[in-house]
């Protein structure tokens, strides 16, 4: 006998309640679930393994970037978190001087590479020495240089360079983006002999006597980032990996994620990602250290894109990259245990997952199918989806078809400012662009656009062009 359309498959009674879910769309929001709920896809093994060198992990808005990161932060024991809005990296596009030798070409990748390299190393002398006050840190210094031994000139060029800087690694993180950035500048100013910040370093409305002076400027503050103790870090690295994280059984992780957020101008901030990337080749040296970046697959290619230079070669990257993807069995699994945990903390120690809850086929295709195309693989999505499902289903025992569709109207909605939300800064005018392909089936080629259509957009927006966008 056929079930009534808003019974159950298993026939275990029960009833969806207001307020039902099985999620919410961002990992901070998560907690309970993700760790309930964890699918192991391999890529959390990976990331952990100190030996691999995948150490970006790249993917598509909603693929579970963040929700991996928050695993390891949660489920490792020594791991440090770096949000890149804490770093006070607005510091650096405020300073004057960064600025002026921004508009004026000068190269700041060594001096945007100094500063990762600083940061991470200071963390982690701090975080593994527990250099919390002031007093430890001084007594933790004097210790390090009574113990050094004059004979081994790196360990010296290494420890010269933490005594330097580091009477102040008690400080927040914050701190020490203000204190190198403070020390290029007071170098470039000591070597020009005038505040940089006084002279109009743009190229356009100059006589020749000008842009001879703004040339010599140039010439000078980019021989002092040239100068920059590169070295001297490097020997850093080498006592770190000799003399501090020796020990190949005890790992330490260091995670950052958030870097898709406005945290700084987009093309300074392309720069100073770009030179993350770079840094993070050079702690491959540190055998039983791992830093572990989160990013956006459009962010990479546009930091790749605007901050390409002679000579690079995006394949030198590849390495480090780990591509975060999932299969129809893996999102089925996760959707089953967060439904399943749904209802057994609600209704019934029994286990109902998408088979017992959903109908068979939508539209003569089986729903998990149907789910996946509209939601494109990502687990964020997904989550999202059945969530409108459950929004319409209070007072039922089984999701209907009908509400399906309901919930489709209200996703595909939402999906359409979720794409402009990601997308803007690539497309300011991408929400204009929708009423090109409304309509349209779900693979269709150009051709399929109205002529129409496209002569009324053109006139509409001639006077209105985006020289930003791409496509305008």
């Amino acid at each position: 006998m056929k079930k009534p359309p808003n019974v159950n498959q298993s026939g275990i009674q029960f009833r969806f309640k207001k307020g039902d879910s099985i999620g919410e769309l961002d990992a901070e929001s998560d907690d309970h679930l993700l760790s309930e709920c964890f699918i192991d896809t391999g890529d959390y093994d990976t990331l952990t393994d100190c030996s691999k060198p995948q150490c970006v992990l790249v993917g598509r808005t909603g693929s579970g970037k963040s929700a991996l990161l928050k695993r390891i932060v949660r489920y490792e024991e020594r791991v440090i978190e770096i949000i890149p809005e804490n770093l006070s990296l607005q510091y650096i596009c405020n300073s004057d001087i960064i600025k002026s030798l921004e508009a004026a070409g000068a190269k700041l990748d060594i001096f945007y590479n100094l500063l990762w390299r600083h940061v991470l190393s200071t963390e982690l002398l701090k975080y593994h020495y527990k250099l919390s006050t002031e007093e430890k840190t001084r007594n933790w210094l004097s210790n390090l240089l009574s113990n050094l031994k004059r004979k081994d000139q790196t360990k010296e060029r290494a420890v010269k360079y933490i005594n330097e800087w580091g009477n102040k690694f008690w400080e927040e993180t914050e701190y020490r983006v203000k204190e190198i950035t403070q020390k290029l500048e007071t170098d470039i100013h000591a070597e020009i002999g005038v505040d940089i910040s006084t002279i109009n370093l743009s190229g356009t409305g100059k006589i020749r006597e000008e842009s001879e002076q703004v040339t010599e400027v140039v010439n000078k503050a980019q021989r002092v980032i040239n100068n920059i103790q590169i070295k001297s870090l490097s020997d850093v690295m080498c006592f770190l990996n000799e003399d501090v994280f020796n020990d190949k059984k005890v790992k330490t992780y260091v995670v950052i994620d958030k870097l898709d957020e406005s945290w700084a101008p987009d093309q300074v901030r392309y720069k100073l990602i770009r030179a993350l990337v770079e840094t993070l080749k050079s702690f491959r040296g540190i055998s039983s250290v791992k830093i572990l970046v989160a990013m956006r697959r459009d962010l990479l290619e546009t930091i790749f894109s605007e901050t390409r230079d002679v000579g690079f070669q995006k394949e030198k990257y590849e390495s480090l990259f780990l591509s975060l993807t999932w299969t129809k069995n893996q999102l089925k699994d996760l959707l089953d245990k967060r439904l399943r945990q749904l209802i057994k903390a609600r209704y019934t120690v029994n286990s109902l997952g998408i088979e017992d809850i959903f109908p068979g086929k939508v539209n003569g295709i089986d729903f998990l199918d149907y789910l996946l195309e509209r939601t494109l693989y990502r687990p964020r999505d997904a989550i999202a989806f059945v969530n409108e499902c459950l929004i319409r289903s209070e007072g039922k025992q089984a999701i209907t078809a009908t509400v399906i569709h309901q919930a489709e109207i209200e996703h595909s909605t939402k999906r359409v400012q979720a794409l402009e939300d990601e997308w803007i800064v690539h497309y300011p005018k991408l929400s204009d662009y929708f009423s090109l392909i409304e309509r349209l089936p779900t693979s269709f080629k150009v051709l399929s656009i109205s002529k129409d259509k496209v002569e009324t957009y053109a006139l509409s927006h001639m006077e209105n062009s985006d020289p930003n966008d791409p496509l305008d």
